[in-house]
């Protein structure tokens, strides 16, 4: 099974992308991790924005694929409950399981009530920061699901 996360980028930060890296390098021994960079919407009009970015997100979905939105508005778990969710989808979804960073102004109405959102934190993270911190806690999911020494409840 396949990880995918897909996340609108609208400017790089070379010293998180090679945080990313490691984690994801950590990964590739449990999970198939892939990262994909979709173009931040360059518009005036914060809905035109959620409109064009979360098409382009829809455009990465395949049939059998399950997708979740990071939103602030969306389901909270802690680490435990985020591994045991992943491992289940990861032996019962058909496709990829895909996690979804929007931009400055998220998702379209019509999206969260489509797909399932998570929470990631009562907190706004800049959009770099909230891809690694996604990355490590997929880590940390698999150190859990292993039953590594990493996670320490």
């Amino acid at each position: 099974m396949a990880i995918v996360l897909a996340a609108i980028e609208n400017h790089r930060n070379r010293e998180i992308e090679a945080l990313c890296q490691v984690y994801l390098q950590r990964l590739s021994g449990k999970y198939k991790c892939e990262l994909v960079l979709l173009p931040a919407a360059k518009v005036q009009d914060p809905k035109v924005q959620q409109e064009k970015e979360t098409a382009s997100l829809e455009k990465v979905i395949k049939p059998g694929d399950k997708l979740y939105l990071l939103d602030e508005r969306g389901k909270r778990s802690d680490s435990l409950q985020f591994s045991q969710q992943l491992e289940g989808d990861l032996n019962s979804v058909r496709g990829r399981v895909i996690f979804a960073i929007g931009g400055a102004y998220g998702f379209t109405e019509e999206a969260r009530r489509k797909y399932e959102a998570l929470r990631m934190s009562d907190w706004v993270f800049p959009h770099q920061l909230a891809r690694l911190v996604l990355i490590e806690q997929l880590y940390r999911a698999a150190q859990i699901a292993k039953g590594s020494a990493y996670h320490h409840e």
